[in-house]
């Protein structure tokens, strides 16, 4: 064969998988935008709503600072003492929003380290100038260490605050006691406010992937009405093109013959019709072998031989609908496309997996690559990829005749 089109099966051993199941699939196998969107909505069953977790992290940060500047206030210092220990502290919060707040992400990451640098300063250097007691801000510069700087570097400037944390009772002359519950409470107090950070980026994540799922999930119905409404339309309008055309030769010298036809347009208009509505409602479950029966009728009404063959009994499920729509876009394309003869329909088994091909004559050679890229068959490929199946079509190699081939597992 010449300039044939393979689509590869994506998930070679998803039918072995479900087999080994029972057929069941679990949760963590569901395909598409649409089993991403239920597993994600389970996993925000238990998230917090999208506006609390910010709210969680202000209100932490505001008890820190509630804490710290008590502490402030009823310690024993000059006026001065208190009113520079007050402005350094504000400093250092305002500072510790920049570096929590997901409002504040332009800046973090424009001047996250000017801004580190800075609030680092502001805790460390009165406690070792000065020897000022600055409490709790020592434990807000810990979390920005852990925030700002990305993957290891983040670790390395949290370990060099545990070692610029330690003496700081020592420094300050307080008794070993005071000097563990100083370092604790810093090194609590910087792990929480890195924690809560961290929870407030993964609730605005999971929401925006909630967003991005939903948005797949349209696209993809979209997909799925457009792709069945070219299949099933498709096929009918075709079929009521080549049995118009019959009756219209068949009015004068056989009009009986003609009304008959007619009969068998108007039905298919209806069946037309009722698949619409259908593709509009959700899926349609189709019979390969109803659809076999079909093409035949249809092929012979438009003057073509039908020589069909089928070996294997019909698959079940999704299987079954697949190559019932391959088949019909096949029958589709020969009537559009090609002056055919000869359609020869063959359904074999291979093993786990069942075999659709048709071949025809009577292809010109300037379409049979226009064939191979159509919408149609774009729409085919879709779907047996999707049931873990392989499709072939192209030209046969010093003929005039084309070939599809379609494999699916069985108990796709």
């Amino acid at each position: 064969m010449t300039g044939r089109t393979r689509h590869t099966r994506p998930a070679g051993r998803r039918h072995e998988d479900e087999r080994a199941s029972g057929g069941r699939r679990p949760p963590e196998e569901l395909d598409g935008a649409a089993g991403s969107s239920a597993l994600l909505a389970r996993l925000m069953g238990g998230v917090p709503p999208r506006r609390l977790a910010p709210a969680l992290l202000g209100v932490i940060m505001a008890g820190f600072v509630a804490q710290s500047m008590v502490d402030i206030c009823t310690s024993t210092a000059g006026h001065v003492h208190l009113t520079s220990l007050m402005v350094d502290f504000l400093l250092i919060a305002g500072l510790q929003a920049v570096h929590c707040l997901p409002c504040a992400a332009g800046l973090r990451r424009r001047h996250g380290r000017w801004t580190l640098a800075l609030q680092g300063a502001l805790a460390f250097l009165p406690l070792y100038l000065a020897g000022w007691n600055t409490g709790a801000m020592m434990g807000f510069a810990g979390a920005s260490l852990l925030l700002v700087p990305a993957g290891r570097d983040a670790w390395i400037g949290y370990g060099a605050f545990l070692l610029a944390l330690a003496p700081t009772g020592p420094v300050l002359g307080m008794t070993p006691a005071a000097s563990v519950y100083l370092v604790v409470a810093n090194v609590l107090s910087s792990l929480v406010l890195y924690g809560i950070t961290r929870l407030v980026e993964l609730v605005d994540r999971l929401y925006e992937a909630r967003s991005a799922m939903a948005a797949m999930a349209v696209e993809q119905e979209r997909r799925r009405f457009a792709r069945d409404l070219h299949d099933l339309l498709g096929y009918s309008l075709s079929t009521i093109t080549v049995k118009c055309e019959l009756t219209s030769a068949l009015v004068r010298v056989r009009p009986e013959q003609a009304l008959s036809e007619l009969t068998d347009v108007l039905a298919i208009s209806r069946q037309a019709l009722a698949d619409v509505r259908t593709v509009a409602r959700g899926y349609r479950e189709m019979s390969l072998l109803t659809e076999i029966e079909s093409a035949r009728g249809v092929l012979a009404a438009g003057g073509i031989r039908a020589q069909v063959d089928v070996s294997a009994p019909a698959p079940s499920g999704e299987a079954n609908t697949v190559l019932a729509t391959v088949l019909r876009e096949s029958v589709t394309n020969l009537l559009r496309h090609s002056r055919a003869e000869v359609c020869r329909i063959e359904f074999t088994a291979q093993g786990p997996d069942v075999r659709l091909l048709v071949t025809n004559d009577g292809v010109p050679a300037d379409r049979a690559g226009a064939r191979e890229n159509g919408t149609g068959l774009a729409n085919l490929a879709d779907r047996i990829a999707g049931v873990g199946g392989l499709l072939e079509v192209g030209a046969v190699e010093g003929t005039d005749c084309f070939r599809l081939s379609a494999q699916v597992p069985a108990q796709a």
